[in-house]
């Protein structure tokens, strides 16, 4: 390992912190939408396997600390992983304590993190050797995981019966694909399922009915509570944050969800945080402890969620691997699972542990600081001086280059074909994009044994 490679991998995970400390200070911002496709274009450009890894490690450090400053601030969730936080958020800005609030769920997502590395790591040092055994029922598994995430989904047995359709769908136009390009697709099909939520909303404007229910006649209104007068060091100690009881309990929530990986990190995250709200009364000590948790629950689960399926499979096994996290597993002609060609060839164990907290701490530099410091005055101007239309429009053509680029005009249109069917069924019927990407990869191994099956009938 050169010096060389370490400070280019610190830049990449440093930028990448900045770009995203940015994003996270943006109410409702979506992980997938952002992480995924500036990933997948780095994965393309051909950067070093350490340096993307420890990109990763750094944007998803940066996103979870920044998304907590319009979540404490507003009560506004910075992004779909704060969505849970917002409860117990709401009720510390009406105790008018939402800059504790919010310093608490900084510096509990930062030892979140440096906890899910090392465990993370040794867990899935212990799973690799069932690697080989688990390869040639990779189908199957992705159906199993798939039909579990649908079910605990809201939509229940609506979003499992979903998967049947969807797949056909998937199948149809990689059939399509191969006719009229000569192969099948992933990077277009994987951007359809990201942005379908926003074609499906843009796509309402098209329709006068529901662009009458969503027009509105006078600006939105948000407060923000006042400044605070308290100093802090450049990078205070997130240990110093909390009592040493709230650490113990941050510590090892942290242990349990970084060994979460096949669980959604929503899920996890209002899981554990209701079992740490639970056991406290008094209303300042359960708000302060509960967020907290939330957040370092959040960052665990989601390193978790790449470290365990790269390391040990090599397959994109949990929520965040299918998701965010999709171009380093899977983003031919890099990247390919199927033979398994990706970080998991590249990174040794010890690369996990050095480059993931060079991530942490590169990542964090500027956005750990800006929650502690900074977050009235930059949540004020990121509402008053950023559009989020502007920015949901940059993602999108982000996107469609990324599909020209594989497929020319066949990719644009399949992705707005799959993003307009996945984001409606998001949209309405709560089948959330999880549940699509595991269709996803799941999807030709449902074809298959049903068309089987038809054959078998017939």
């Amino acid at each position: 390992m050169s010096l060389a490679l370490l400070i280019k991998a610190f830049i990449a995970a440093f930028l990448g912190g900045i770009i995203y400390s940015l994003l996270g200070i943006i109410p409702g911002t979506d992980e997938t939408a952002t992480m995924a496709p500036i990933t997948l274009v780095l994965v393309l450009l051909g950067l070093e396997p350490v340096v993307l890894f420890a990109w990763a490690i750094g944007i998803i450090i940066a996103m979870q600390i920044t998304h907590t400053i319009p979540t404490a601030m507003a009560a506004l969730p910075g992004s779909t992983m704060a969505v849970p936080m917002v409860y117990y958020s709401s009720i510390a800005k009406r105790l008018g304590i939402p800059h504790v609030a919010m310093r608490k769920m900084a510096a509990g997502s930062l030892i979140g993190s440096f906890i899910a590395v090392p465990v993370s790591v040794i867990f899935a040092y212990f799973l690799a050797p069932l690697g080989d055994k688990i390869s040639p029922y990779i189908g199957l598994i992705f159906t199993l995981g798939a039909v579990i995430i649908a079910y605990m989904s809201s939509a229940k047995w609506a979003a499992v019966i979903s998967l049947i359709p969807y797949s056909f769908l998937i199948q149809g136009v990689q059939r399509l694909a191969v006719e009229s390009v000569g192969k099948t697709l992933f990077i277009s099909i994987f951007m359809g399922i990201t942005i379908g939520p926003m074609i499906s909303e843009l796509f309402n404007v098209l329709v006068p009915k529901m662009r009458n229910k969503q027009r509105r006649d006078k600006v939105n209104e948000i407060w923000l509570a006042p400044e605070t007068r308290e100093r802090y060091s450049f990078y205070p100690n997130p240990l110093k944050i909390f009592t040493r009881n709230q650490n113990k309990e941050l510590a090892l929530t942290s242990v349990i969800a970084s060994c979460a990986f096949t669980f959604s990190p929503v899920g996890m995250t209002v899981m554990l945080g209701e079992l740490a709200s639970g056991r406290r009364k008094e209303l300042y000590h359960k708000i302060t402890t509960t967020v907290g948790v939330q957040d370092a629950v959040t960052n665990a689960t989601y390193i978790g969620g790449l470290i365990i399926p790269l390391l040990a499979f090599g397959l994109p096994l949990s929520p965040v691997a299918l998701g965010p996290m999709a171009p380093l597993f899977n983003a031919p002609p890099v990247f390919t699972i199927d033979p398994v060609h990706n970080l998991n060839n590249y990174l040794e164990v010890w690369h996990y542990i050095v480059f993931g907290f060079l991530g942490i701490i590169a990542g964090s530099i500027v956005a750990y600081p800006l929650a502690i410091k900074k977050a009235r005055s930059w949540t004020e101007k990121m509402f008053r001086y950023i559009s989020h239309e502007a920015l949901i429009g940059a993602f999108l053509g982000l996107i469609f280059m990324l599909a020209f680029y594989e497929a020319g005009l066949v990719g644009i249109i399949i992705t707005l074909c799959i993003g307009l069917f996945g984001g409606i069924l998001h949209n309405i019927f709560d089948i959330h994009t999880g549940v699509q990407f595991m269709a996803y990869y799941a999807s030709g191994w449902i074809v298959s044994q049903l068309l089987a099956l038809g054959g078998l009938v017939i």
